[in-house]
């Protein structure tokens, strides 16, 4: 090999190293154990009346933190004539009276990691609370 295909080589290998490093590193990390919805029940007034939900994400090694959409987090309402949900803000908005069930969702395997802060993958955990629309 020439000197300039040996540097090539050379720059491939290392950064095929650094990746599989970083790939690697995922496994280990504190992983998400629970999901807890806040307010745990509200009620408000229908139409057009508006809570505001936030979801924590409670990992394995004790810590916490507040979940958004760039951890996958995902909202549904039970009775969307009823109630929605924005999955972005977490803000439901009541369109007649009844109760529903809003629930958040996240990865089962979300991680807290060193290279991107989050490592998703398709099982879920979730947890429910109620909206009473009046």
């Amino acid at each position: 090999m020439s000197g300039e295909q040996n540097v090539r080589h050379s720059a491939l290998v290392l950064v095929c190293a650094y990746v599989a490093s970083i790939l690697a590193c995922g496994s280990g990390h504190p992983t998400i154990q629970s999901v807890q919805i806040n307010p745990t029940s509200a009620t408000a007034q229908s139409p057009l009346g508006e809570v505001g939900f936030t979801a924590r994400g409670m990992f394995s090694n004790g810590n916490s933190r507040e979940l958004t959409v760039t951890d996958n987090l995902q909202w549904s309402s039970s009775n969307t004539a009823i109630a929605t949900i924005d999955n972005n803000t977490g803000q439901a908005t009541c369109k007649a009276p009844g109760t529903v069930t809003i629930t958040a969702s996240a990865p089962a395997n979300l991680t807290i990691t060193v290279t991107n802060g989050v490592s998703n993958t398709s099982r879920t955990i979730t947890a429910t609370t109620q909206l009473i629309c009046t």
